[in-house]
């Protein structure tokens, strides 16, 4: 019997302190990884939200730019730290395309999302010293024997996606050219090291105002607010909407395995920051969408895009493995 009691009293010592680590979360600095480099819209998403979270949860998070292979780095990193909440990612929609590119074996599944913050739409950008007016040239000169320079953030990025999209319906190639993120491929564009770009609204806005870049098109199935001037893709070209909605998001995420206790005490603490005057007004001016989505509702949106996105690129001929060898299932028409 007093060994019984004894072992009692030591489970319940281990699930009191257990408990009080986790009431007492965060006792330290957190590591926040960004998986894209300054400029781009995960990094103006991570640095908006940052100051506001901390504010809630009483700790510093240490923001760092880790780039590397679609963001597959950062994700990395995240996955091999330990489980206790204290490294987070800021992340884009790139690990929903991973597995079927051969990029890394690991995907949101890996992940728990803390909060899905932010929504965007694209827009088909060009140096406005190009002769493409609208987006139907462009697409008529992609489809020429002189091959346009389409900057990318690489494999599985956002305009690597939306550029597979082009090539489904259109038929259109592009000599693709790597960038380091958003940031510096819509400079390049702008410097005239590529022509063309398909960039979130969140990068491109501010430059298509000022008028060092062209917005040709957004791919949404009406036009946004902040550029009304710009026609929806299906006033032009209504076979898009098969695909839409579609586009950018931005989230922060922790390894899978967290204790519940600690995601709850991120969501609230970002959930919280979202609602802030400050944050509000980043979304407005930055052309994003306030998405909100924590728990299985962000689950069911990631693997909603997981399946449109995986098996675009598959059936635009880029992927290297099939979505059906990760059970992901193909999306509805």
């Amino acid at each position: 019997m007093r060994k019984a009691a004894v072992f009692g009293l030591s489970v319940a010592l281990v699930f009191l302190l257990a408990s009080a680590g986790a009431a007492a979360y965060p006792e330290k600095n957190i590591q926040g990884l960004i998986m894209w480099g300054a400029g781009g819209g995960t990094d103006n998403f991570a640095r908006a939200i940052t100051p506001l979270a901390e504010q809630k949860l009483g700790q510093t998070i240490i923001l760092q730019n880790k780039t590397g292979a679609s963001g597959a780095v950062a994700t990395t990193l995240t996955v091999n730290s330990p489980a206790d909440g204290y490294t987070l990612l800021y992340s884009a929609e790139n690990p929903a395309t991973y597995r079927v590119l051969g990029l890394s074996p690991l995907s949101f599944h890996d992940l728990q999302p803390i909060v899905i913050a932010v929504e965007g739409a694209v827009v088909i950008c060009v140096n406005p010293e190009t002769p493409y007016n609208t987006m139907q040239e462009l697409v008529e000169a992609a489809k020429g024997e002189k091959k346009i320079r389409m900057a990318t953030s690489g494999v599985g990025g956002l305009p690597y996606v939306a550029g597979a999209m082009m090539k489904n319906i259109h038929g259109t190639d592009f000599n693709y050219i790597q960038f380091d993120g958003d940031g510096p491929g819509a400079t390049a564009v702008m410097g005239g090291h590529a022509d063309v770009m398909p960039l979130a609204l969140s990068t491109s806005v501010e430059y298509i105002r000022a008028g060092r870049l062209r917005g040709l098109a957004v791919l949404t199935t009406k036009r946004v607010p902040q550029l009304p001037d710009v026609p929806a893709i299906t006033e032009i070209y209504p076979e898009y909407a098969q695909y839409l909605p579609w586009g950018p998001f931005y989230g922060v995420f922790v390894k899978k395995g967290t204790p519940d206790d600690i995601v709850a005490k991120l969501s609230d603490a970002f959930t919280q920051a979202m609602a802030e005057p400050r944050f509000e007004e980043y979304v407005k001016n930055s052309g994003g969408f306030r998405n909100g989505a924590t728990g299985e509702e962000a689950v069911q949106f990631l693997d909603k895009f997981e399946s449109t996105a995986s098996w675009l690129i598959f059936n635009a001929g880029g992927a290297k493995k099939s979505p059906a060898e990760f059970d992901i299932p193909e999306p509805k028409k």
